[in-house]
């Protein structure tokens, strides 16, 4: 069987994938596909930058329809359930075998996740069983059953998610695998741009959302689901802290900008980490290959 390629946008936040992804979508008749960790939640629209400034959008559980485009991988969970890599993946594997006879466009701005698709990463399966009676333990807890392991790698051991992944990480001796969707290659194209330019836009983003009143999504998510984790990142953590009167308004701004000058700073580390055919700030380019790779 023909194997058959899929054009990947990889890039940090604020570069400019989606815009591009669209441009090249409404030319070639294709879909998008987003990877994403923070745009998976309903509701967290704002704050992820899954609204777009004049762009007509009808929203439906796990499909976005933008401006006549599909954009799969929107609103897959809501806030008070847990992202899963598996579980994500198997989704995205299903759409591209369901549609296989279409076009796709993914745009990654979590690399974990497309490193894990490509089949980069070995797995085990969890034992959700184990999980939740570790979930059900306290910190001490979990660290008194950790330090059986004499383990060398270093963890976070004050993230009681990552203590309790890594304990199941040491416990399972099962057989890993790789994730694989057949008869299919991802060829990477990482879009970048200047450190200073991509903090400009960061800061830009910052203002705009705010305008956008991000403040207002962050309490109806709380409302609706109260402290759940995914009001315990980018952004929203620091919403939470000015909420509970721990920061000004002045300073929310000035955190919220120093946190995406770090996360940019983190995904162009692990980007640069993963297989690309193309590393680029030019579009015109991109959009060139990516027509390349649809008639190859």
């Amino acid at each position: 069987m023909k194997i058959r390629k899929i054009p990947v946008i990889l890039g940090p936040t604020c570069v400019g994938k989606t815009d591009l992804a669209l441009k090249i979508a409404k030319e070639t008749n294709a879909n998008i596909i987003s990877i994403d960790s923070r745009q998976v939640f309903e509701g967290l629209d704002i704050g992820t930058g899954k609204i777009k400034s004049n762009s007509f959008v009808s929203k439906s559980p796990f499909v976005w329809l933008v401006d006549g485009v599909k954009i799969f991988g929107y609103d897959v969970l809501k806030p008070n359930e847990e992202i899963n890599v598996v579980k994500f993946c198997e989704l995205i594997k299903n759409i591209l075998e369901e549609f296989h006879k279409e076009r796709f466009i993914i745009t990654c701005g979590t690399g974990f996740y497309l490193n894990f698709l490509m089949g980069n990463i070995e797995y085990s399966k969890i034992n959700s069983e184990r999980k939740e009676e570790l979930n059900n333990l306290s910190k001490e807890e979990l660290l008194k059953i950790y330090q059986n392991f004499n383990d060398e790698k270093v963890i976070d051991t004050n993230n009681k998610l990552r203590i309790i992944t890594r304990i199941l990480s040491l416990e399972n001796t099962g057989k890993k695998k790789k994730f694989k969707v057949k008869n299919t290659e991802f060829e990477v194209y990482f879009l970048t741009e200047e450190r200073d330019t991509l903090y400009d836009r960061a800061d830009e983003f910052i203002d705009d959302i705010f305008f956008k009143n991000v403040v207002g999504e962050y309490l109806d998510t709380l409302n609706l689901y109260g402290d759940v984790r995914a009001l315990n990142g980018l952004i929203y953590s620091e919403i939470g802290n000015y909420l509970h009167q721990r920061i000004t308004y002045e300073e929310l701004i000035i955190k919220c900008k120093y946190d995406m000058h770090a996360y940019i700073r983190r995904q162009l580390t692990y980007f640069n980490k993963i297989n690309h055919k193309l590393k680029t700030n030019d579009r015109d380019l991109i959009f060139s290959e990516i027509i390349k790779c649809y008639n190859s």
